[in-house]
């Protein structure tokens, strides 16, 4: 079976047996030569790479953070009565739909008495240009967190991933009950690079008729997101980890991005589940066993297309909640369109911002009112009739937000 993992690693199973798995895995074709390469660069490489570990804002251990020195809000987001003290939060509005859903946000998270200061951002781009504002990125670095409506520019959403170093996107699409789907219940982590990969962003033309984009991957770039996609495995207690590949094509580039994972995953075999998968069987077994996925991992543009099939399996893409990742701090958002035609009508669906600000109230420490707003969403789905037109209802944005509110 071509679609069959190349390596697959049990918890609990010996590194002496393993490492003789390896030595047969080794065998052409599917061995890169970016992969014999991190044979002998990979310890530096590692090097550069820890650096990161420490400063990854998913859950930092509490320690850790006061280690810093950091201020007196960063202490806040670690101590354990985090509801008494008030943490500051970049929003951004964004464009189209963005303003009434940010302005959802701000609803609910009043309604659940969450104490968050919101730093509002109306303007998120420079002047006469799509390039990210000042301002905004001041914002974000100040307060370290932040939630944004949908923002249609490519440019802008590129520029913000790397003025920030944005380097991995995470989507959480679990079954709504209530919202039609003929999935069953699922709960799956997507976890992509946004950094390198198809996504970088390096296109030109070579001569009249013919153009040529240009997929970077690096080693540095791929043991990052390979060490943060493990460290969230284990500290959310997911069993599972499943990378896509097409390393059978693209040897160099996908290879070197499975090199790392296999480096990864040699640490972690008595705590997480490893498997390699080709693209095409994952998305398969996405639509078919759902049940059975727990966390996927890939480059930039195959957890592009796995993101969008898992959140359309939710109900409607836009309703996926995620994050971007960042030493610098945490942006959160559900990938949808600003929808322009329905601005000001009062018609789109607030379910992502929402699912995403509990995200956000979970990362701040606050698990207690993420809880509450998460339950509250999904009680809405579960025990009334009211759904926005885009999940086949007729209620406005605003009649479903209040009704999350008199939940709360």
């Amino acid at each position: 079976n071509k679609s069959a993992p190349l390596t697959t690693h049990i918890s609990g199973l010996k590194f002496s047996k393993m490492n003789t798995l390896r030595k047969l895995n080794s065998l052409p074709p599917f061995r890169s030569v970016g992969g014999a390469y991190r044979l002998f660069a990979g310890k530096d490489q590692k090097k550069d790479s820890a650096g990161q570990k420490t400063r990854q804002p998913e859950k930092p251990p509490q320690d850790k953070q006061k280690s810093k020195g950091a201020s007196g809000k960063a202490k806040s987001a670690g101590s354990t009565d985090s509801a008494k003290k008030t943490t500051k939060v970049t929003l951004i509005n964004g464009e189209g739909v963005g303003r009434e859903l940010m302005d959802a946000v701000q609803e609910v998270i009043c309604a659940v008495k969450a104490p968050i200061e919101w730093d509002v951002h109306d303007e998120f781009k420079a002047k006469d240009s799509d390039d990210v504002s000042p301002e905004v990125l001041k914002s974000l670095r100040a307060n370290k967190v932040g939630i944004k409506g949908p923002v249609d520019s490519r440019h802008w959403q590129r520029q913000i991933r790397k003025q920030f170093a944005q380097f991995a996107y995470v989507s959480l699409c679990s079954h709504i009950e209530g919202l039609d789907s003929p999935y069953g219940d699922f709960d799956v982590v997507i976890i992509r690079d946004q950094m390198e990969g198809d996504y970088s962003g390096i296109e030109h033309l070579v001569v009249p008729g013919v153009m040529q984009t240009i997929k970077v991957s690096t080693t540095a770039g791929a043991a990052r997101i390979a060490e943060f996609v493990f460290n969230y495995a284990v500290k959310n207690k997911r069993k599972r980890i499943t990378v896509a590949h097409k390393a059978n094509i693209m040897r160099m580039t996908d290879g070197n991005f499975l090199e790392a994972m296999r480096a990864e995953a040699d640490k972690h075999v008595d705590d997480v589940l490893f498997e390699e998968r080709y693209l095409d069987t994952c998305i398969l077994k996405i639509l078919l066993k759902p049940h059975k996925c727990d966390v996927m991992v890939s480059s930039s543009m195959y957890g592009d297309v796995l993101r969008v099939i898992a959140g359309g399996m939710m109900g409607v893409p836009g309703i996926c909640p995620g994050y971007s990742v960042s030493s610098l701090g945490t942006v959160f958002d559900c990938r949808m369109k600003a929808c322009h035609a329905l601005a000001g009508k009062d018609l789109a669906n607030p379910t992502g911002p929402l699912l995403s600000a509990a995200l956000m109230l979970r990362h701040v420490k606050m698990d207690k009112q993420a809880d509450q707003v998460d339950c509250a969403i999904r009680k809405v789905y579960k025990d009334t009739d009211i759904r926005t037109p885009d999940v086949g209802g007729k209620a406005k944005c605003s009649e479903f937000v209040k009704a999350v509110c008199d939940c709360l």
